[in-house]
């Protein structure tokens, strides 16, 4: 039998609570459990990360001269 090489992460009750109820609501989304959903949000976080990092798109945004004038560069 291999050896259990998982760890515990401690989450706030209210965290915890509020997970649950996402999860209550939306059954649609296929998650059974708060660590279920924890899994897959570290997993999409990981993810969607390694994509900006590798990414060489810029994203620009354009807007007619004298049209929001107030904003700047930041």
């Amino acid at each position: 039998m291999a050896k259990d090489t998982r760890v515990t992460l401690k989450l706030e009750r209210a965290l915890w609570t509020r997970v649950e109820e996402l999860i209550k609501m939306h059954p649609e989304w296929g998650i059974i459990s708060v660590p279920d959903f924890v899994r897959r949000s570290i997993d999409t976080e990981i993810h969607r990360r390694a994509e900006t990092a590798s990414s060489r798109v810029l994203n620009f945004t354009f807007s007619p001269d004298g049209e929001d004038s107030h904003r700047r560069n930041p």
